[in-house]
């Protein structure tokens, strides 16, 4: 089958479809993924041909400086403003990249252009996300709406679920409609051309999806991607991981601040609050780079998946893959979320009995990390939850279980 994969979004939103077009192309298929440009090496180093999308996420987000740490409704503002010249653009890129193929897959990011695109070439488009959308339940409030009172009950979590959805398009939807009108000539009413089932790449130890006899989902457990074996850590990291004392990671991924020395200020407060010693990754502008101290390492990034089983806690900013990589750790994670589905996964994260309760970006300060960073330290509890979660998420093959509903297709 030649399958393509749309995935325009940051790192944290790119990866785990790297991880799943690795798997597909392993079982056979012929796989081609279309993201923005400047992850055309993680493609290349995972065996994969890419299309590249003009843009991208990081331009946006260099752009937009400062604008996450706003909030859900400053961020959505900003998408409003932004994508209605994007999508045109990433719309005849898309179905330019999607000639020839049997099938488009992603999540809500390759969605917004590869639906359009898939009801055009006549071709399904099978849903692949990594958050619980398009899942109404009443086990927990919708992916955009965290804080949703329970005393509402069912039908109130239910309505949680719909209003969650909507707020999830409502700023893609009316360039959604242009694009397909102005670029592929497309009338009327967006067409389904879904494929059963719905894939959800995260565990089921983590959130189990509700059962629907309308609506297949399949929940497969984490597309994770291996470090690149050509990477090796610095002797200086090996040497300040191996001393003595419990290290820790903080790092915001792609969540610029628009003043990241400050953040960076706050951040080493809360360190040496914790009295503990910390790996910062500075990432897109989230934290400052400072020169390496006996308490502090810095860089700009590592790989999760070897650096996050070696520290004692992590501090990261609730990103689906970033959340999926510390719970796979078996590390206690406090979430600092700045918006979209962050704070979701920090209220997870704590409802797991994995970390503390998540502390907003907004209202995060140096003694509340410290005092956080503290408890994971010192919680036994909380570290034996941790561990014991991981163990259960690390016997899962989530790239191998999508495959095989590929192939079920």
């Amino acid at each position: 089958m030649r399958i393509a994969i749309v995935c325009n979004d940051t790192r944290g939103g790119v990866q785990p479809y790297v991880a799943l077009g690795r798997g597909l192309a392993r079982a056979g298929h012929e796989v081609r993924g279309v993201a923005p440009a400047e992850f055309a090496s993680l493609f290349a180093e995972a065996g994969l041909p890419m299309v590249p999308l003009s843009g991208g996420e990081r331009a946006a987000e260099v752009r937009s400086t400062g604008i996450a740490e706003q909030g859900v409704i400053a961020t959505m503002r900003l998408m409003a403003r932004e994508l209605p010249a994007q999508i045109n653009q990433w719309t005849r890129e898309t179905l330019e990249a999607c000639q020839g193929v049997d099938l488009l897959t992603g999540g809500i990011g390759g969605m917004v252009v590869g639906l359009g695109v898939a009801e055009k070439l006549r071709v399904p488009f099978l849903q692949t996300h990594l958050q619980p959308v398009n899942a109404p339940t009443d086990a927990h409030p919708g992916v955009m709406l965290p804080w949703w009172p329970r005393w509402l009950g069912k039908r109130g979590m239910h309505l949680s679920h719909q209003l969650s959805d909507k707020a999830a398009w409502m700023a893609f939807k009316r360039p959604m409609d242009k694009a397909r009108e102005q670029v592929l000539g497309l009338s009327g009413p967006l067409r389904p051309t879904g494929t059963p089932p719905v894939l959800y790449g995260f565990s089921p130890h983590v959130l189990q999806m509700p059962h629907d006899e309308n609506v297949m989902r399949c929940v497969t457990g984490y597309w994770n991607l291996p470090a690149s074996a050509a990477w090796h850590p610095s002797p200086a990291l090996e040497t300040f991981l191996g001393r003595g004392g419990p290290v820790v990671s903080i790092g915001f991924g792609s969540m610029a601040s628009a003043k990241p020395e400050q953040v960076t200020e706050l951040v080493l407060g809360g360190v040496r609050k914790a009295g503990v010693r910390a790996v910062l990754l500075s990432g897109w502008g989230g934290l400052a780079a400072l020169p390496d101290a006996d308490d502090v390492f810095c860089a700009d990034a590592l790989p999760h998946e070897w650096l996050f089983p070696r520290v004692a806690a992590v501090v990261h900013h609730g990103g689906a893959g970033t959340t999926g990589a510390a719970l796979s750790a078996g590390t206690p994670a406090l979430v600092v979320p700045f918006t979209a589905d962050q704070p979701f996964w920090g209220a997870r994260v704590a409802a797991l009995g994995v970390g503390p309760r998540p502390i907003p970006r907004q209202k995060l300060t140096a003694d509340l990390l410290g005092n956080s960073l503290r408890r994971m330290i010192d919680d036994k509890g909380m570290s034996k939850r941790a561990d014991e979660l991981g163990q259960l998420i690390r016997t899962e093959d989530g790239v191998a279980a999508a495959v095989e509903q590929f192939a079920q297709m």
